[in-house]
């Protein structure tokens, strides 16, 4: 008796909702959004309008989310639901982390993925990457953006280990290289001063970086390149 009343709330239940939503109760007509620093706003209602008003609140909100996420500036997407007819919608954002110099200058995020943002009109001061070869740059075959090679993307995660580990280095920095060995090479913001970091961006790397900046502070002789890339040893090279 117990498990035949409960099937007939469950279906009373699920037949008003179904009834409700066909009468429009629970058809999506406010939609939502967050404050956006890239991505304009007005673009972004408009594509969460077409996306999501007139579908029903239960719906599988799943296929609009990914259409919003091929935009170049859309990372990721979240929906939270507001009964019984509200959306909102909460992006996160592809944002600036280097200016890749491959013959132009492009800004890109820290996948390599290149953004179409004017970097003028948002005052990028961002550290500089160049990639040491002219077709650094490509178009992904699945989804058609605009991504920085295997090199490229190096040079990125070397600009966010100091982003992360010491920012107030890469305010030091000029620009990230690849040099003829296949090591990261820094240039500095004083006097051009180039160091060789290694493959790959590590701690100790960092800390030789942030004990040679405190050596050569104040001094008026400076050498033209300083190797930390080898393991207890810091090599240093004047013109």
């Amino acid at each position: 008796m117990k498990v035949l009343l409960f099937l007939f709330l469950l279906f009373s239940s699920g037949y008003a909702a179904y009834q409700l939503d066909v009468g429009g109760y629970f058809t999506l007509k406010q939609i939502e959004t967050a404050q956006t620093i890239y991505v304009e706003p007005a673009l972004l209602d408009s594509l969460c309008k077409a996306l999501f008003v007139g579908r029903s609140i239960f719906s599988d909100l799943g296929p609009a989310k990914d259409a919003l996420t091929t935009q170049p500036l859309i990372k990721k997407v979240r929906c939270l639901r507001r009964f019984p007819d509200r959306l909102r919608v909460q992006i996160t954002e592809r944002r600036p982390v280097a200016l890749a110099n491959v013959g132009e200058i492009l800004p890109v995020d820290d996948e390599g993925y290149v953004l179409p943002l004017d970097i003028s009109r948002h005052r990028l001061e961002l550290p500089v990457i160049t990639p040491p070869s002219a077709g650094s740059v490509s178009s992904e075959e699945h989804t058609g953006r605009m991504r920085l090679n295997k090199e490229g993307r190096r040079l990125v995660q070397a600009v966010l280990c100091f982003r992360d580990m010491s920012p107030e280095l890469l305010g030091r920095i000029s620009e990230f290289r690849i040099n003829e060995q296949g090591k990261i090479t820094l240039v500095t913001m004083d006097r051009g001063l180039r160091v060789v970091m290694g493959k790959w961006v590590e701690p100790k790397n960092i800390d030789y970086l942030r004990w040679m900046f405190s050596e050569l502070d104040g001094r008026d002789d400076r050498p033209s390149e300083v190797d930390l890339s080898f393991e207890g040893q810091i090599i240093v090279r004047n013109n």
